[in-house]
Formats: structure tokens, sequence, C-alpha cells
């Protein structure tokens, strides 16, 4: 009769194997589906930051007084004279090209030439969409040789399926697709990183066949020495409550998993560990405090004390403390315990790791604010929430005045501490539901939601005091700088690209005209 249950407990094992084993195409596919995604958000970033670019040279060009007479004159000899050291960037009276030349494939930024309260021509920047674009994009972002990028504009991006992985036929291969939008208006921008099909799960044959054999060995072996031990002893030798070793593997590796919050792991590792190793209590110690408790403290023998911190968190305290039954654990029940909490203190590590990734993904090192991309894609959330209930949305652009002559005289640690400085400033005058941002050197950007104009033009004017009063100490300096700012609203600006072209079109100007002063730009009238 026990031969017929172990033989049925080894057959379950094979078939679990076998399913394991299966699954490891699925597992393939997931993992290139997670590859092509982050390359194409990595991608499509570096992408948006050409975007703003384009759209800066553009804003700035149509700003310029010389080229607004140029336009009313029509004079093209005039504007090719400005354009050097503009590059990308064509001008037009009407439909009249003055100067510059806008190839066929290209994503293109427009910015109205105003003189006189009316618009009287247009200055166009372009990115040639190539492969020199492509090729420095994915270099850029660490794109895999056997991945590839492509750009699809206007009608062929509008039926891209966005946000999940899909195959597609192209030039008689097939390929697994994750798209992403870069550009909405005025002619949609879509940015997907391809790889053949055929290369996703090559292998997972032969790791199918040596993962049976490897199980077909271990079960011979398992069998083998129960049946030695039945021999020996006359009877299953019974040991303290506990599930078996493969199952809490499982479920740790389930746990670990799912989540990257160390704090969320102690509690399931406390109880992973308790179930490998039949403890009948026990407590997850972390800086001398307890954070996870289980089981009854009741009549248990000598307690197990397994360090949890590696290398990576020395000087934390971080620690299980296991109570077994009276009779205490065995040798064999010890070492799986230390073995087990080994490999749960690299999975901390990771969690630690992928935090600070994480952290580091969305967040200006230097400041503590949010980064460019992150602030991109908050500006791209709020514009659809504020569409949808119709709420107001405000964006300030701030710039901080000299900025340069600070590092020239007092140096680049000064100039670090004076931008520290000036971003505590915004996050402190800023509500919870508003995101402040450092786009890049002295640029700074503050996302409003639910705020008009007059709103943010006010908190500009509160913010452009305070730093005008602002004294930064750097060794026996002070240093005392100003800022200029950039106001705009939704609706009066409809798309993410509008809103920080009019916003950066304010700035430009409260610049021109003497600095330390707020602007609000309405694109009708800049």
């Amino acid at each position: 009769m026990s031969g017929l249950l172990v033989l049925g407990a080894l057959l379950a094992l094979l078939v679990a194997a076998w399913a394991v084993a299966l699954g490891a195409g699925t597992t393939e596919l997931d993992r290139a589906d997670d590859r092509l995604a982050s390359e194409v958000r990595g991608a499509a970033a570096g992408f948006s930051g050409l975007v703003g670019a384009a759209d800066a040279r553009a804003g700035s060009l149509a700003a310029s007084p010389a080229l607004q007479r140029a336009v009313l004159r029509g004079d093209r000899g005039a504007v090719t004279r400005l354009l050097p050291g503009r590059p990308n960037l064509a001008v037009y009276a009407g439909s009249k090209l003055l100067g510059g030349q806008v190839p066929a494939s290209a994503v293109t930024r427009t910015v109205r030439v105003v003189a006189r309260s009316k618009a009287i021509g247009r200055v166009v920047a372009f990115i040639p969409v190539d492969s020199t674009l492509l090729a420095s994009l994915g270099s850029a972002v660490g794109v895999a040789s056997r991945d590839q990028l492509w750009v699809r504009i206007g009608s062929e991006a509008r039926n891209a399926p966005l946000g999940q992985a899909f195959d597609v036929a192209q030039g008689g291969r097939k390929y697994r697709v994750f798209a992403t939008k870069v550009i909405d208006a005025p002619q949609p921008v879509v940015l997907e990183a391809a790889t053949p099909r055929a290369g996703i799960g090559q292998g997972t044959g032969r790791r199918i066949l040596w993962l049976t054999l490897a199980t077909l060995v271990s079960l011979a072996t398992i069998a083998a020495a129960i049946r030695g031990l039945y021999v020996l002893t006359g009877r299953p030798r019974m040991r303290p409550r506990r599930r078996d070793v493969r199952q809490v593997v499982a479920l740790l590796g389930d746990a670990l998993a799912s989540t990257h919050e160390p704090d969320r792991l102690l509690p399931v590792i406390l109880h992973a560990t308790m179930e490998a190793t039949g403890a009948v209590a026990g407590v997850a110690i972390r800086g001398g405090e307890e954070v996870a408790r289980e089981g009854s403290f009741e009549r248990t023998g000598a307690p197990l004390r397994l360090e949890l911190a590696s290398a990576e968190v020395a000087g934390e305290e971080l620690a299980l403390i296991l109570h077994p039954l009276p009779t205490g654990f065995d040798d064999r029940t010890i070492a799986l315990g230390h073995s087990l909490v080994a490999q749960a203190a690299v999975a901390l590590d990771n969690a630690r790791l992928h935090g600070i990734v994480k952290r580091q993904a969305v967040t200006d090192e230097l400041t503590g604010l949010a980064n460019r991309r992150s602030f991109r894609e908050s500006l791209d959330t709020e514009l659809l929430r504020a569409e949808r209930f119709g709420n107001g949305l405000a964006l300030i652009f701030a710039d901080l005045d000299d900025f340069k002559d600070v590092n020239d005289q007092f140096g680049h640690q000064a100039g670090d501490e004076v931008l520290r400085a000036f971003a505590e400033v915004l996050g402190g005058r800023i509500r919870g539901i508003d995101q402040a941002a450092r786009l890049g050197g002295e640029e700074f950007a503050i996302l409003l939601p639910e705020t008009d104009a007059l709103g943010a033009e006010a908190l500009a004017e509160n913010l452009r005091l305070a730093i005008a009063e602002l004294a930064v100490t750097v060794g026996e300096v002070e240093i005392h700088i100003t800022a200029s700012f950039g106001v705009a609203a939704f609706p009066e600006s409809r798309s993410a690209d509008e809103l920080m072209t009019a916003a950066d079109l304010a700035l430009y100007s409260a610049k021109r005209h003497g600095k330390d002063r707020v602007v609000t730009v309405n694109p009708e009238t800049p």
C-alpha cells in the first residue's frame, strides 16, 4: 500500500514538473514583452526630449523680432541669415517657404509667428525620422541587438495597439511588437520596439527535455531514499508538522515575485520559514523592533535566530527568531532555515534595489523633484482628466536668471546648492496634488491640476517673491538669485505640446522683458 502511495506521489511530481516545463515558453514570451516595453518607453522618453528641444527652437525663433520683420517683408535672405545655428527649422509666410526645407519623412512641430496681434507666418521645427535617429534612440536606451525600433506617423499610428504586446507580420516575417504614443497632435506619432517572433522561446524544447530528465533522476533518488529509510526503521520517520520544502520554496518564490516592497516581504518570509522548519512561533526583527509575529509562544523550545541582513545592508539589524516545539530543532532543520533566509536576504536586497531604480527613473537626483519623463507622463494623464471632467489645468515654467554667472563665479557645487534651495522653495509652496519637476539645467516646471491661469499666475508671483528673498549660504558666501516664470493653462491650450510651447513662450517673454517677472501667455496673443 505504501509503495502505491509513493508511486502516486512520484507521478504527481512528474506531471507538475512537466507542466512547469511547458510553461517555459510562456515565460520567455513574457520576458520578451517586458523587454520590449522597457526599450520602447526609454526610447519614447528620448524622443520626447527631442520634441521638447524642437518646440523650444521653434518658439525661440518665432519670438525673434528680427524674424517677425523678415516674415512681414517676405525677405528670404533675412530669414536664411537667421537659420544658421538653429538646425532643422523652416519658416513660412502663409504657404510660401522663406527658408529651410522640411524632409518628407519627419515629425514636425509648428509655432506661429505673430506680429501686431496677428499671425503672419509659422516656424516649423522638424525631426527627421530615419535610420540615424532610430539607431541613436536605440543606443541611448540599450536596445538588444536582435530588437529594432520603428516609428509610425499619421494614419498608421492611429491603428497601432498601445500599452500591450502584439504580433504583426512585416516583410514576410512575424514580429512581436510593443507600441507607445509619443505625440497626439497635430499628427499622431507612435514609437514601437519589435523583435522577431521566431527568436522567442528558442531552446525551450531543450530545457523541457533536461528538466524532465532531471526530475526523473530526482524522483528515483527520493524513492530510493524513502525505501532505504523504511527498511532501516521498519516505518516512516515522523517529523514535526511542516509543509513540504518544495511547497515552501514555491510559496516564497511566488511571494517574492509578487511584490518589491521589503516591508511586505518580511511577514511572508517569516511564515514560509516557519512552515519549512516546523517552528510553532516566530517574530521578525528590524532595527530592534518587532515588525511581524506569528504562532503561539507557549511551551516552546530554545529559539533559533536567523540573520537576514546581507552585505548590501550592513549595519541594519534584520533577523527572524523562530521558536520550535519543546524538543527543539535538529541540525538538518537549522541548516535548512539558514539556507532559506540566505535566499530571502538576496531577495530583500533586490527589492531595495528595485525601489531605488524605480525612484531614480522618475526623480531628479540632485533636487529630489520629478524628472522630465515623469513630468511628461503626469501632464498627459492630467490633461486626459481635465478633458473628461471639465476641470482646469495650469502649467508654470520657471528658469533661474543668470544662473551661468553663479556657476562661473562661485563654482558648480555652489550652483547645485542654489538649485536644491530653489527646489525646496517650489516643493514647500505647492499642494499635494501638484507636481514640481526639474526639466534639466536650471529649468523647472510646476503642474497644477484643477487650477486656472489666474490661480497659476498668483502662485508664480508668490514663488517669484520667495526666490527674490532667498539667500543661499555656501561656505562664507551668501548668494542671491531671481527667477522668471511663464504661465499657460488648459483649455486655452488644448494639448500637452501646446501647453508646453505656450508656457515656454511666456517664459521667453519674461526673460526678454527684464527677467524676475511672471508672464501669462494666451496662445492667441503671445
